[in-house]
């Protein structure tokens, strides 16, 4: 059939109209062809992936150089395996200081003058509390080895900070079950006016709830040098045994003036902050732990393979075994790498994001490590523990008793 001449017109525009729409989807497809492999391509991991560690280097053994030893064969094993894919890991540790205000600054240095985006380190609860609203605007992750205030996942900028240590809700519970187990129905606290010592206080009173009553609850300034007007307020009260949390500093000073006190008659149970306490420096207070002291400690199972194996690994290199923390801070480092590698990029948001995920059941050398939606551990074993004499020598003893203890909440 032939066209008629007003049909032509039609046609021809309507070519035209097709030709100017597909051109324009080639010139769409050219720019999105231009576009696309930067948007989508993934980021790269830099040629050195720095792993910030802000710890004390030069404190007592429980808190100090012993656990960055810990990091440190981490970081090593990891590299002789061949990095994150091929990257080596690049370990920066800046001193940590005695106080919050110490920490923040060495997490401050870390960001700002190595660019840090994952840290491990905030020894202490009061530590992290300080440093976790910088870690928010910086948006880096901080990994704790060893802060266990369960307030501390209670805070807005608590998704920024995760705890591979059993937080005091845990502990509370087995210093409550240690009590019970007694059959001690007067119970009298002495606890360091910190947020860790409140914590081990409140988690304990929580537990124990129908089952003893707190005659007595003292907070204490752990930079006193005298604490017999505390033991003698706690005397007066007759308890049937005394829940302490401190460090080892205030430790020692209690316990030896304790023991002057006439307080060495009764039961004494001592949550994780004094273990590691130097008994060959502190005598006195070494005599009263032996008599008095039951203390607790999160623990790895010491009979595990990994366990061994860590511990075989940490005296080839250093000459002896790890102390307390070691394996926690270990795991955090092996755990960090984990999630770097999943992420996949070297950011503090992905890096945050993948650790929520590697901490589904991690077979960890200090058990098995699970986080909840707040970055805490929620289960965690507890050793219990005495101070033993060996010849003219005072020593830690594990009693052999192992505390499996989740989160009640």
């Amino acid at each position: 059939m032939g066209v008629f001449p007003s049909d032509r017109g039609n046609d021809i525009q309507l070519e035209n109209e097709m030709r100017f729409f597909t051109l324009a989807i080639i010139i769409a497809a050219v720019a999105l062809a231009g576009l696309l492999p930067a948007c989508a391509a993934p980021q790269q991991l830099p040629d050195e992936i720095v792993i910030g560690c802000a710890m004390p280097t030069s404190s007592g053994p429980a808190w100090g150089p012993n656990i960055i030893k810990a990091v440190e064969l981490a970081v090593s094993e990891l590299n002789s395996k061949g990095g994150l894919d091929g990257k080596k890991l690049l370990l920066k540790v800046v001193d940590e200081g005695p106080t919050a205000a110490t920490a923040l600054y060495a997490v401050h240095k870390l960001v700002e003058e190595n660019q840090a985006q994952v840290i491990i380190g905030g020894t202490s609860s009061d530590a992290v509390q300080t440093i976790g609203p910088y870690v928010e605007s910086k948006g880096v992750l901080l990994v704790s080895h060893s802060a266990t205030s369960t307030s501390l996942s209670d805070q807005g900028w608590s998704k920024w900070v995760y705890s591979v240590a059993p937080l005091d809700s845990l502990q509370g519970g087995v210093i409550a079950k240690l009590i019970k187990d007694r059959g001690c129905k007067r119970v009298a606290m002495l606890v360091q006016d910190s947020i860790y010592g409140k914590d081990i206080e409140e988690s304990t009173r929580r537990y124990l709830t129908g089952a003893a009553e707190v005659v007595a609850s003292v907070k204490y300034d752990p930079q006193k040098l005298s604490y017999l007007t505390e033991l003698n307020s706690i005397k007066d009260k007759v308890p049937g045994c005394v829940v302490h949390a401190g460090y080892h500093t205030d430790g020692a000073v209690i316990f030896a003036q304790a023991a002057q006190s006439g307080l060495d008659n009764i039961g004494w149970i001592t949550a994780d902050g004094t273990y590691d306490l130097p008994l060959d420096k502190y005598i006195d207070a070494a005599r009263f732990m032996e008599k008095a002291v039951t203390g607790t400690v999160p623990s790895a199972d010491r009979e595990s393979d990994m366990y061994r194996a860590f511990t075989a690994n940490y005296r080839s290199k250093y000459g002896f075994d790890p102390t307390s923390y070691c394996e926690n801070a270990y795991d955090a480092l092996n755990m960090i790498a984990a999630a770097i590698r999943q992420a996949g990029t070297y950011n503090g948001s992905a890096i945050r994001d993948a650790l929520a995920l590697v901490g589904k059941d991690y077979q960890g050398v200090s058990g098995t490590i699970s986080f909840d939606q707040n970055g805490e551990r929620i289960a965690g074993t507890y050793a219990v523990w005495k101070v033993a004499v060996e010849g003219t020598q005072y020593k830690y003893a594990m009693t052999g008793q192992y505390v499996h203890f989740l989160k009640s909440r």
